[in-house]
Formats: structure tokens, sequence, C-alpha cells
């Protein structure tokens, strides 16, 4: 019986999936499952609501003008609050549903969103890096990286997840044969002949609950398929195979001088633009290929005073206390950056014979810990970006009013296919609405 729990927990089956949901029992790809991916993008310091929300379905505002020609893939959550926490220090909260009080908290013992799904599509269809994490001048200097809980956002229940601020370190591990952090591991999974041949006859069984509907026929079917072919192998299915370019990427190449074995030099202002620019590049390379299927970038830190290159430059926390319009031009620079990203993953996935675009695959989701000046965690920006393989909405404003970023997380998550089990620190409730 051990070993058969083990292995069920492995796959995220339970002998107890009753009844059989559309996102209960998807650990198991199917040869029809797209390539699904994620990107949580943290937006620092949000923005004034007057220049954050656009005016209708479709349209753009002074802060997200540069996204407009992604105007239809968006759906903007307004009214949305972060449960737990208020002020900076809910960066920590933002992607984990944590309660945190204050700076000095502990961190959270739990997984944030992007290692609850890489964690999910690692059990069925490894990749050869589990999630990636680069940081873009994540702290105001080297030494005050993750310090004080101020620029953390990413965790695993043994702590913080490291993320990598230097495109140049990034891409020689990723694309140049240096060594990959494959990120945290899961516990082996014992695959013995009966605890198969068991959980076998319990999807035998599932499928002749669901007889007359062909969507979960079709599920049980390619679960089974998985089942019988790790019978006959005996193995988990091994980390997907890519084929990546190996060509140079410019954006990096301009920063090898400056930044190879010194990696203090990219927490300075003069290289941020150019670093911002590298580390979008690295990202939407590797998530295209298939290198990895989750990823995280984060941009400054929660107070941190950055210079944002706008008006001859503007120290990003300061300036979220000021002029708001002046602000937003800021934040309309992040989403400058984020564009790009878009337009690099706006191409045909490869790894989808249907010829859906990467973009149309992915879900990125955007959120802020606060808003300016007043610092509080209540109504902040959010957006989701991406269709998720049909699975999500796109092109709406949705009121979220009274709705927690929870709601948002576990959404997400049962968009995956993630088990209630394996997101069960974000509650049971959702945000339907984000979801087709």
């Amino acid at each position: 019986m051990l070993a058969r729990r083990r292995f069920l927990q492995g796959l995220a089956l339970s002998a107890a999936a009753a009844p059989f949901t559309s996102f209960g029992l998807r650990a198991l790809a199917g040869p029809g499952d797209p390539p699904l991916r994620l990107v949580l993008w943290p937006m620092m310091n949000g923005s004034d609501p007057a220049h954050f929300w656009p005016s209708s379905v479709g349209a753009t505002s002074l802060v997200t003008e540069p996204l407009r020609a992604f105007a239809d893939q968006i759906t903007y959550v307004r009214g949305l609050n972060v449960q737990g926490s208020d002020n900076h220090f809910a960066v920590r909260s933002i992607f984990t549903g944590a309660p945190v009080p204050d700076y000095l908290s502990p961190d959270p013992r739990v997984r944030s969103l992007d290692q609850v799904v890489a964690a999910h599509i690692d059990a069925s269809g490894p990749t050869p890096v589990r999630s990636l994490h680069l940081g873009v001048r994540p702290a105001d200097s080297y030494d005050f990286y993750q310090l004080y809980g101020r620029s953390t956002l990413f965790f695993t229940p043994e702590g913080p997840v490291d993320y990598e601020a230097s495109p140049v370190a990034a891409y020689d591990r990723l694309f140049a044969g240096g060594p990959v952090d494959p990120g945290p591991t899961e516990p082996t999974v014992d695959l013995d002949a009966e605890a198969l041949a068991i959980t076998e006859a319990e999807l035998g069984d599932l499928g002749a609950r669901v007889t007359g509907l062909p969507s979960e026929e079709e599920k049980i079917a390619q679960h089974l398929a998985s089942v019988r072919a790790l019978r006959s192998t005996g193995e988990m299915p091994p980390p997907t195979t890519v084929s990546c370019e190996t060509g140079s990427l410019a954006s990096v190449e301009r920063l090898r001088s400056a930044l190879q074995g010194n990696p203090r030099e990219a927490y300075k202002d003069e290289h941020f633009s150019n670093i911002f620019d590298a580390q979008v590049d690295v990202m939407a390379r590797a998530m295209t290929c298939g290198l990895t299927r989750v990823a995280t970038l984060q941009a400054g830190s929660a107070d941190g005073n950055v210079l944002v290159p706008v008006n001859g430059g503007q120290p990003h926390h300061n300036t979220s206390h000021g002029d708001q319009a002046l602000f937003a031009r800021c934040q309309a620079w992040y989403m400058e950056k984020l564009a790009r990203f878009l337009t690099a993953i706006d191409v045909p996935d490869p790894l989808d014979p249907s010829g859906n675009t990467v973009l149309s695959n992915t879900c990125v989701v955007v959120m802020a810990e606060c808003l300016p000046s007043s610092h509080s965690s209540m109504g902040v920006p959010t957006m989701i970006i991406g269709r998720l393989g049909g699975r999500l909405r796109t092109n709406a404003i949705i009121d979220a009013a009274g709705a927690t970023n929870r709601h948002v997380l576990k959404a997400v998550c049962r968009a995956f296919g993630v088990s209630d089990a394996d997101s069960g620190h974000f509650g049971g409730d959702e945000l339907r609405e984000v979801r087709s």
C-alpha cells in the first residue's frame, strides 16, 4: 500500500477522485493536450486606478497602451484584494495566498503558483528545466537581494526560490552548456507492478462512471494509455527532449563584457534597460522551445528605487509617491518590456501540431502587491494574458469586487488541471469568470 500511495501521489491521481471533474485528474498529459505554459510577472507598486484601467473592453490606458497589439489576449481583473497582507511585504502573498503581516515575518512555507504548476507539469511530462526564475535588478543592491522579505516573491515549502539577475549567466547555463539548476525535486515515486495494475483498474472504474460524456471518456482513455505505458516500461516519463536555438542573443552579448563573472554589475542602474531586454529574450527562447514551461520575471523590488529611464531617470519607489501621471508613464515603460516578451512568443508553437502560437498556449499573470502613494493592497492592478490553449477567457474586464488573489490563483490552477488537493493552500473558491 505504501508503494501504491506514493505512486498515486506522484501522478496526482486519487482513488477517491469522484465525482470526476474536468480539472481533477489531468496530471498525466495525453496526446491531445496542448503544451501549456505559465509566466508570473509582478508589477511593483501598482498604478493609480485612473491611469491603469481601460475605459472599455479592447481599449488600453496610459499604463497599458504598449500592449495595444495584444488587447484581445488580455483579461483585466478589477477590484482584486491581496488576502492577508498589505503594503510592500504583500509581495510574498500575491502568488502564495499566504498571510504576511510585516517585513520581518517568516517566509511562507508553501508553494507559490509557479511551483504548484511546475510540480503538476513535472508529474507527467518533465521539462529539462523545471521552472525558470529571472530577475532584473531584484534589489537595490547585490547585498540586499532576498533581505527582509522585500524582494522575494516565489517559494517552495523549503524556502524562497532563487532567481538569476544576470542574463549572461542565465544564457550560459541554459543554452551554452553550463550547469542548469533543475529546480526543487520531488520525492522519487516507487512504481511497482501491483500499484500500476490497481491504478489501471481504478481508471477503468472511473471510465464506467462517465459513459456518455465524450470529453471525459477521452481524458480517461488518455490516462489509461499513459498508465499502460508505465506498466510496460516500469519508469516515469523522462524529461521532454527539446531543440532550442543555439545562436547567440544580441541583447545578451551586448552585456557580456560587463556582466560575465561579475554578478554585482547586474545591480547598476546603467544596465537596467538592457538587462531587462536580455532577460526577456532569454525567457522567451526557453519557453518557446520547451526547455521550461514555467517562468517568472521580477523587475525591481518592493520598495526599490531603481532608476526607470523616463524623463531622464525616475527612482521607482519615490516617484510612486509623487505625480501619478509621471509614475504611470514609468509603469508604461515596464509594459513596453512585457510587450517585447509577448511579441517574442506570439509565434507558432513548435510543440503544438495544431498550429496555435506559444502565446495562445500561455497564461501570463500580471499582479501588483499594492497601490502607489497609499500602499493599500485593495483593488490592485491585475491582468491575465493569453488563452492557455482555450482554457482562459480573454478580451474582457471582470468586476472582481470582494475577490482576492487566492481566487485568481485557484482559477489558474484549475485551468492547468491542478488537483484541488495540490492547490489547497489557495482555498477552495475560485474566480470562475477567469476561465472560459
